[in-house]
């Protein structure tokens, strides 16, 4: 749709009218011609898409050739006098559904829009899809025809319209030769029998089987059309749960977050594809229980970009959700494919590991590379965030049945398994802290062999030199040596509501507190000279329902800070809460309080500052399979 300026180039409409009759007569376009007023002409062209020119005008030299002109690629809109006429339909790469299509909405009177839109809609044969409320304003529609598309773009609740495309799960076949390699070898089958992960993870993929005995289904859902439940019906979305989180029962395989609870949200079908309308929904449906779920494994894509898609993402990680990603099977820079080129998401490439040793030391090839080498078939680029364990992983699949999968597909589950431990001993770390931590703790290429699980690949492509993901034995302690009680000599604060001082955080009662209400409240902890210190306990009033936003700082000087670790409380607890980081001296401890998700209170009811003789290591999460 070109909006034409009329007046400065014709004196009046039949003029400009007059014109446009050149070219047609020449059989070189044929425009549809709607008068806006008497200064405006709108043509619409059914094969190709223009863009405002310079100065937002348009020359009857270049309207005569506008069979030879090419405009595309701008979303300017077109401003004429004191006219806005915006080009709403964005563009994307992909295999487009046709006539599907996400609308996105503007925040304001959402459910108004929905059902006035919907409505309009559907009067002219259109069908109302998914409605997304929570990581996005909008909705899905399958629309019949082009008059129909262009009478939702009018409406100025709507932000803009994209075209709904394909989107498949990465799952890699093999050679029925390299199956019969054990696949076991790379799977964790000895597992120490120490019970569950206390940690919620959203499997998003073709469902789960619900009655898997080695897997801990805990809710289910569906969003993809002839279906009922988030049973799986495909195998993928079984065999990615498994990897992340199968029970350690002496049975079967286990995974590296044993019998964490599992939401099966189904939006890909029996063949593995879905749409993203879907995926957005289920995001949404993710971002609605984003007080439970702490990490959602994507191990899906495209190639192409999906601004609906990653606004989604956005503000769903924003609500706290940690995503990883598969990067893909198509040994191609991933920057091209969503969502694991969105910077919000931990991206996930995959090697060959054949014993389960760093390297090389079984000798055994596969078809899609050696042990210990980057797996031929995986994505790479910039955007890659960590690689982990790709080909011949032993797992769940559908019929509560065992099998052997490769791909990045299950590559990522591993990421999601060490996502959820760290979030289980770190309730607090948000999903930037987590992917940092996973990233300083993985193995690099300067990291010599162990002769265990400690080192790293041959064959990086980019040299992007993405960290290998690396776990090491947990202590009981979670932190070996961080297990000192440091005593505080006095506590201060940027202030105190009256009755709540700041020296109630060290009566040892959680039935008093510190409060001060404002963002950026702070609490000081004075522990008189400098110490070792590598965690800080934080009890919080109200902790079992509240989330807290918050930093750690330390100083050895009182004046000069450094952060130490950021968050939000975990919303469960009112007991004291562990948040470690490296080992460092200081005196003082500063905790800023941002609110919390009810109001800009900040309320601590017990601190105690932990640290150690000797300087201890950082945080490692169970070995890796």
């Amino acid at each position: 749709m070109i909006v034409l300026q009329t007046m400065g180039f014709w004196k009046n409409v039949r003029d400009a009218v007059d014109m446009i009759k050149k070219p047609r007569s020449q059989g070189r376009i044929s425009p549809l011609i709607t008068i806006i007023s008497s200064t405006l002409i709108v043509l619409l062209f059914s094969n190709w898409i223009l863009s405002p020119m310079s100065q937002n005008s348009f020359f009857e030299a270049k309207a005569l050739r506008f069979d030879t002109t090419s405009l595309q690629g701008r979303n300017d809109d077109l401003r004429i006098n004191s006219h806005i006429v915006a080009k709403k339909l964005i563009e994307v790469t992909g295999e487009k559904i046709p006539n599907d299509y996400i609308v996105v909405l503007k925040n304001n009177n959402f459910l108004s829009s929905v059902r006035s839109l919907a409505g309009e809609a559907k009067s002219e044969g259109a069908a109302l899809g998914q409605i997304y409320d929570k990581a996005l304003h909008g909705f899905s529609m399958k629309v019949p025809n082009d008059n129909v598309l262009e009478a939702i773009m009018k409406n100025p609740d709507v932000d803009y319209v994209q075209p709904d495309v394909k989107v498949k799960a990465f799952a890699q076949s093999l050679p029925t030769g390299v199956n019969r390699v054990d696949g076991d070898l790379s799977s964790t089958k000895s597992g120490d029998g120490r019970g569950v992960v206390n940690v919620d993870i959203g499997i998003m993929d073709t469902g789960i089987d619900l009655n898997h005995p080695d897997l801990n289904v805990y809710r289910q859902v569906t969003f993809v059309s002839g279906t009922s439940s988030g049973n799986d019906d495909n195998g993928h979305g079984t065999a990615v749960a498994g990897i992340a989180a199968a029970k350690d029962n002496s049975q079967g395989v286990v995974g590296l977050a044993p019998g964490a609870r599992l939401w099966a949200i189904k939006v890909l079908d029996s063949n593995g594809i879905g749409s993203s309308s879907n995926i957005i929904k289920g995001i949404d449906y993710v971002t609605q229980h984003a007080n439970e779920i702490d990490v959602v494994n994507l191990s899906f894509g495209a190639v192409g970009q999906n601004k609906a898609l990653h606004s989604a993402i956005i503000k769903s990680v924003a609500a706290g959700v940690s995503y990883t990603a598969a990067a893909g099977n198509e040994a191609i820079d991933a920057s091209s494919v969503f969502p694991a080129s969105y910077p919000e998401v931990i991206a996930v490439s995959a090697i060959v590991d054949t014993d389960g040793k760093c390297g090389g030391i079984s000798g055994i090839s596969t078809t899609v590379g050696k042990d210990d080498s980057f797996a031929s078939f995986s994505n790479y680029g910039s955007v890659i965030d960590l690689a982990a364990p790709g080909v011949l992983i032993k797992t769940t699949t559908k019929g509560s049945s065992y099998t052997t999968f490769s791909g990045t597909s299950v590559s990522t589950p591993h990421v999601t398994g060490a996502v959820a431990l760290y979030k289980s001993e770190h309730p607090g770390a948000n999903p930037s802290d987590i992917r940092n931590a996973l990233r300083s703790l993985g193995s690099s290429p300067s990291t010599t062999c162990d002769g265990k699980g400690h080192g790293y690949f041959t064959g990086d492509r980019d040299k992007n030199a993405e960290p290998l993901l690396y776990t090491a034995s947990r202590s009981s302690s979670a932190q070996s040596g961080c297990t000192t009680n440091l005593a505080i000599n006095r506590a201060s604060a940027s202030g105190n509501q009256v009755g709540y001082p700041p020296s109630n955080v060290l009566d040892n009662s959680l039935s008093t507190r510190w409060s001060n209400l404002g963002v950026s409240s702070w609490i000081r902890a004075d522990l008189g000279t400098s110490k070792n210190i590598c965690s800080v306990d934080i009890a919080w009033w109200k902790g079992n329902e509240r989330q807290y936003k918050f930093a750690i700082a330390t100083s050895t000087d009182g004046t000069t800070f450094v952060n130490k670790f950021s968050g939000t409380s975990s919303g469960s607890t009112l007991n004291l809460e562990k948040y470690f980081f490296p080992s460092t001296s200081a005196r003082y401890v500063k905790i800023t309080v941002n609110g919390n998700n009810v109001n800009n209170y900040a309320h601590i009811t017990e601190l105690d500052v932990f640290g150690a003789s000797v300087s201890s290591p950082s945080f490692k999460l169970p070995l890796l399979p």
